[in-house]
């Protein structure tokens, strides 16, 4: 099996697992920005801006995407004992 099979093959898995987790319907965006948070115990919007895969991306839209993702519940937000202005993100399902 040649590497573009292998690839195939692996993007057909991914898509399998979205399926099942129910956020196929999510952006590409929206699925990286979920899989940084639940990568993490808690990062921030600073943390996730921070991140190079994230580096195209603007405020307004990871502010877009992570609204998303508390309003669907997939994620939630505390306010930080450190700093008071910061909110920490975490997985919640």
């Amino acid at each position: 099996m040649n590497a573009m099979e292998r690839l195939f093959k692996l993007r057909q898995s991914l898509f399998e697992y979205e399926s099942e987790l129910g956020i196929d319907n999510y952006s590409d965006t929206e699925r990286a920005v979920l899989e940084y948070v639940v990568s993490q115990q808690y990062t921030t919007i600073s943390n996730i801006l921070k991140q190079p895969d994230f580096s195209k991306v603007s405020l307004s839209t990871i502010n877009r995407v992570v609204a998303k993702l508390l309003s669907d519940g997939a994620i939630k937000s505390e306010q930080s004992g450190k700093d008071k202005r910061e909110m920490n993100l975490s997985f919640c399902r």
